[in-house]
């Protein structure tokens, strides 16, 4: 259905009631506010809104993913670094938690205590709006993180909560006793069980127990009240008219919660995210929104929800990353080959990535493990060694978090470039694994910068940059591995991009060449469609792209492993692979009339089918 066909107002009405049968007062005061945050809207805002969030679907939008105060210190600093992202080739910047947070601990900046206030260290409110402007004039977009789970204990409506205001109590799960919260715990599973176990907290002072499902100092909202869902509805438009281009909605499976239930993934999550989708749409169209949603796939994807109810523009592609990792530690290109395909809804679009600030949990496809000869648990245990780096084929150096030392299980932390094996290379002189792991790292970011959807580069890759130990003499930070992998940016290294041979010049000019790959492949730049074409070698990956308006193939093919394989070219006959393919890195011809090609150790290939010969000037 087209966008501009959509009664948006009828559709918020109708979900909003089905939400909260009988409380059309509370409909009509959300209509008030939607008109007032629609007539405030910014005429250079406005004028983006007629083209809605087609860029998303750009092959010129290219993301990095950074922390403000580790990058640049703060806005100012950030402002003065925008040639380097121009240089580089990104067109947005999602900035993690940014908002004001909670003094002491705040779960790296997830615990908010004010959304319409920016955290000190990093400037004010006109600071940030200078940057946003900034960032626009450059043709860069904007991403923040908005927590709609949760608010720390100190937001204001916590505050009121505390000081016996009932009408704010009710903005959270408060109880007298421990009775219910006791009925809660047979069925929910706990979030961080070593270093925050259970769900609820006391508080002696309020003399009551509350709902926590992350840490103690983070309040789960109570969505069942519609006075909550309005105000983070009234949050979301502020930063839209503020200027933000992508919202990330964070811990989105968590914001309903039913007594007997796991409280994740439930049906009001969606009606939720549905009628947020609506509003954004109706007030700011060329906002979008994306999704945070670390669950198996056959659950993420139902929050882009359907062509009559949308939610998410956008969700992160969290199965494609861990599938990578699976792939190189396996030598196996079918862990990624066959990852299930989904009909989805039009105008959505993944985020892929390889590495972000948070953890790598392995969350695999039991049903395709299996089907390819692995045991489940027996396998996600030895991901988590070989990326721990216990193994003495393992080429990677990295860190548990969340070690469960009674089940084993965890998950990993570590930088691409140190878990891709350059720190281990480094340590030990060891030139030909250290030739093995840029390789390693180049394949890894054409991975995700060329498949079809919007590519995230964490910040610090592009350079290269190894483990940060030094998290471990931070107080407030040396219980928390994640931030081996959240280290501040080095910017000497840009030194060493004149030196051709050195790692952070061969995988920052890569990043740069894939950058720029991907943004020549077709005049509109659209990838329209990608599937997977089978063929008989397991250590390689073949992807075949169209580009929109054009006749012209794509094809992607990679090699997972040290060792140099055969491409069957005759495999792919079937498919109508045939004649003569221009490889867009390396600027040489590929017959794919050959019976099979040689790739050389983990060597990828960005091929692009010639015109007929006909049709070529000699």
């Amino acid at each position: 259905m087209s966008e501009a066909n959509i009664n948006y107002q009828e559709r918020i009405a109708k979900n909003f009631l089905n939400l909260y049968p009988g409380r059309s007062d509370e409909l009509d005061r959300l209509f008030d506010m939607l008109e007032q945050y629609k007539n405030k809207r910014h005429p250079e805002l406005i004028r983006r809104d007629l083209e809605g969030t087609q860029w998303m679907h750009s092959s010129e939008t290219v993301g990095m993913m950074l922390y403000v105060d580790r990058f640049a210190d703060n806005l100012k600093g950030l402002i003065s670094k925008s040639d380097y992202f121009t240089d580089l080739g990104v067109t947005l910047l999602h900035l993690m938690p940014v908002l004001k947070p909670r003094e002491g601990e705040n779960d790296g900046g997830y615990a908010v205590q004010n959304y319409r206030d920016i955290d000190p260290r990093i400037g004010n409110m006109s600071d940030f709006m200078e940057m946003i402007d900034h960032f626009h004039q450059k043709g860069i977009r904007i991403c923040i993180d908005y927590v709609i789970n949760h608010t720390s204990d100190d937001h204001e409506w916590a505050i009121k909560a505390k000081s016996g205001d009932e009408s704010y109590q009710k903005y959270y799960f408060m109880y007298h006793d421990d009775v219910i919260p006791r009925q809660f715990e047979n069925t929910l599973p706990e979030v961080f069980p070593k270093v925050a176990p259970g769900n609820f907290t006391y508080d002696e002072n309020l003399n009551k127990w509350i709902m926590t499902t992350f840490y103690t100092y983070q309040w789960d909202l109570n969505y069942r009240n519609p006075c909550v869902f309005h105000e983070m509805a009234d949050n979301l438009l502020f930063m839209a008219n503020v200027g933000l281009d992508l919202i990330r909605l964070d811990a989105i499976p968590y914001v309903w919660k039913t007594l007997g239930t796991d409280c994740r993934n439930l049906p009001e999550a969606h009606m939720i995210l549905s009628l947020f989708r609506d509003i954004i749409s109706y007030c700011a169209p060329a906002t979008a929104l994306l999704g945070e949603a670390i669950i198996a796939p056959e659950l993420i994807i139902r929050y882009f929800g359907t062509e009559e109810a949308p939610e998410c523009h956008s969700l992160y592609n969290a199965s494609y990353m861990v599938e990578i990792w699976n792939s190189l530690a396996t030598r196996d290109a079918r862990h990624l080959a066959l990852m299930p395909e989904y009909d989805l809804p039009s105008d959505i679009t993944w985020i892929n990535y390889a590495r972000c600030h948070d953890d790598i949990g392995w969350g695999l496809d039991l049903d395709k493990t299996r089907s390819l000869g692995f045991d489940p648990q027996a396998h996600k245990q030895f991901l988590i060694d070989f990326y721990l780096g216990v193994f003495n084929d393992s080429f990677s150096i990295g860190e548990l978090y969340e070690f469960n030392p009674r089940t084993g299980d965890a998950r990993n932390s570590g930088t691409l470039a140190s878990l891709a094996g350059l720190e281990k290379a480094s340590k030990n002189h060891d030139h030909y694994q250290l030739e093995l792991s840029i390789k390693r790292i180049s394949l890894i970011n054409a991975l995700f910068i060329m498949k079809k959807g919007i590519p995230m580069i964490y910040s610090g890759d592009e350079l290269a940059q190894l483990n940060d130990y030094s998290y471990k003499e931070e107080i407030d930070k040396r219980n928390d591995s994640r931030w081996l992998h959240r280290p501040k940016m080095r910017w000497h290294l840009l030194d060493e991009i004149i030196h051709p041979l050195s790692p952070v010049s061969q995988v920052y000019n890569r990043i740069r060449q894939l950058i720029k790959q991907r943004k020549e492949l077709g005049e509109i730049g659209l990838i329209e469609t990608e599937r997977i074409l089978y063929q008989g070698n397991s250590h390689l990956l073949v992807l075949e792209q169209t580009v929109k308006d054009s006749c012209v193939r794509i094809l992607l093919c990679f090699n997972l492993s040290e060792d140099r394989q055969w491409l069957h070219a005759s495999d792919l006959r079937r498919y109508g692979v045939a004649g003569e393919y221009s490889e867009l890195l390396q600027g040489k011809g590929i017959s794919f009339d050959e019976e099979k090609i040689l790739m050389g150790p983990y060597e990828f290939f960005v091929t692009k089918e010639r015109l007929p010969k006909k049709d070529l000037l000699l």
